[in-house]
């Protein structure tokens, strides 16, 4: 009998090993920020009172056409819905959720527009998943030489209490409604301004790469 129990035990061995490296009970890399620094007042900034995010990157040299086709690609695979890319530790991590679509892509304009519904993972340790949906747009205009990226239209879906809330990013990551009286962070809204941000860098980061 103690044969039995031993051979048994060594034959679920590289399943008990394999378990620890998958699904639930998956070793999880870890990051934390320390330095709050690049998310501090003036990191979000608001157009016509709507958190926008933007930046024109450069692409010398490169006709309209020849960057629309690249974005064009980059923005089919990076929208497209119910996929998952990469740990959620990295930073080009993402898992898009059902409408995460390219609404339009006008070639004759020059003129991509995604929508972002996302995850943005806050805490993923064993019995303790801390998440929320973002959604936004993120609109692309291309001319010769030039691709101007910007995201706005931000909102988050996240249980703050027992029931989901769907909470526009102007009344959360916004420097009026980020920081205290002390000019110090509210604890739970800076996961989200944090997150928010890189998102945004994450993304131009993106298109700069493909462009060049």
């Amino acid at each position: 009998m103690k044969n039995l129990i031993l051979t048994l035990m060594v034959a679920m061995l590289p399943f008990c090993v394999n378990a620890q490296n998958t699904g639930i009970f998956g070793k999880k890399n870890t990051t934390k920020v320390t330095d709050f620094s690049p998310y501090m007042q003036g990191a979000v900034p608001v157009e016509n009172g709507l958190v926008t995010f933007s930046k024109s990157i450069v692409a010398t040299g490169k006709s309209k056409e020849d960057l629309y086709r690249q974005v064009a690609s980059w923005a089919s695979a990076r929208y497209m819905p119910n996929i998952e890319n990469g740990k959620w530790t990295d930073p080009d991590y993402f898992r898009n959720l059902a409408y995460s679509t390219v609404k339009t892509a006008d070639e004759n304009k020059s003129q991509i527009i995604c929508q972002g519904n996302e995850e943005i993972v806050f805490t993923n340790r064993i019995l303790e998943r801390d998440y929320a949906e973002i959604e936004y747009k993120l609109n692309i205009n291309i001319s010769d030489g030039i691709v101007k990226a910007t995201m706005t239209n931000i909102a988050y879906v996240y249980t703050f209490t027992s029931e989901r809330e769907r909470v526009a990013a102007e009344s959360y990551i916004t420097d009026e409604t980020a920081f205290n009286k002390k000019g110090k962070f509210i604890k739970q809204n800076r996961k989200f301004r944090v997150k928010t941000v890189d998102l945004a860098n994450e993304l131009f980061s993106e298109i700069e790469t493909v462009i060049k």
